[in-house]
């Protein structure tokens, strides 16, 4: 893995960028994901797996059955759930679910494991360096982090933020967007290649005026528009180098 620097002492070198670009194109994936759970599943099957972020801002939240950590717990072979929310926490372990109360960003677990899953995660810190880092010191050689982040490029957020009379709001508690991009460099600095990104599709828009867009979908990718901006988060996998 070969950082910018081994190329140009440059950011914003033509020959650089060109070169940025090729290897984001070639890790993105064209076909969306319809169900982000099944495929995080799939990825940790049988594995040993760190699920960073288990109580999704409220106990209620760990009462559905679409409850990520749930679903992951029974496809890895272990699956250790960490939070920062530690009456949460406490009340997961009475309900038999091997859970602990840390903050991964001021230190690593002293555990190595197969995959490491943040969903939804990133945007939420204040220092995503020291998270990705500590993350990259907990994976086995050849191990992969997998971080799901909202898509800024997102038509419906794009749409939202072009026009005077709408301001778009998201989550009161992101503190960042996250693109390819940026998380490519992100991983690097801590070792992580980024091996592949792909779009969690929208499977049931709301409104009219959505459901028609979503429509034309095959139409507006086959004339050569991102599948991605059907996507309302992106899934990012990393491997340890």
């Amino acid at each position: 893995m070969q950082r910018w620097q081994e190329y140009s002492r440059d950011p914003n070198s033509p020959e650089l960028m060109k070169r940025r670009s090729e290897v984001l194109r070639d890790a993105r994936a064209g076909r969306l994901v319809e169900d982000r759970g099944r495929y995080l599943c799939d990825l940790v099957a049988g594995k040993s797996v760190l699920d960073v972020g288990i109580i999704e801002h409220t106990r209620q939240a760990c009462e559905s059955p679409n409850w990520l950590h749930r679903r992951l717990c029974g496809s890895a072979s272990r699956c250790l759930g960490v939070d920062i929310l530690a009456t949460e926490v406490d009340h997961l372990r009475t309900k038999g679910f091997e859970a602990i109360c840390a903050d991964i960003t001021a230190k690593p677990l002293p555990e190595l494991f197969d995959v490491i899953i943040a969903g939804e995660v990133l945007e939420h810190i204040e220092l995503p360096g020291a998270f990705m880092g500590n993350c990259a010191q907990m994976l086995k050689p050849g191990g992969r982090l997998v971080v799901t982040v909202p898509n800024p490029w997102y038509a419906n957020r794009i749409w939202k933020n072009v026009w005077n009379r709408l301001t778009y709001v998201d989550s009161a508690d992101h503190v960042a967007w996250y693109d390819a991009l940026t998380l490519y460099e992100l991983g690097q600095r801590h070792d992580l290649e980024l091996r592949r990104y792909t779009g969690v599709g929208v499977s049931r828009p709301r409104k009219v005026r959505a459901k028609l867009f979503f429509l034309l979908r095959p139409i507006l990718t086959a004339a050569g528009l991102s599948s991605h901006l059907f996507a309302n988060s992106i899934i990012y996998e990393f491997i340890r180098s």
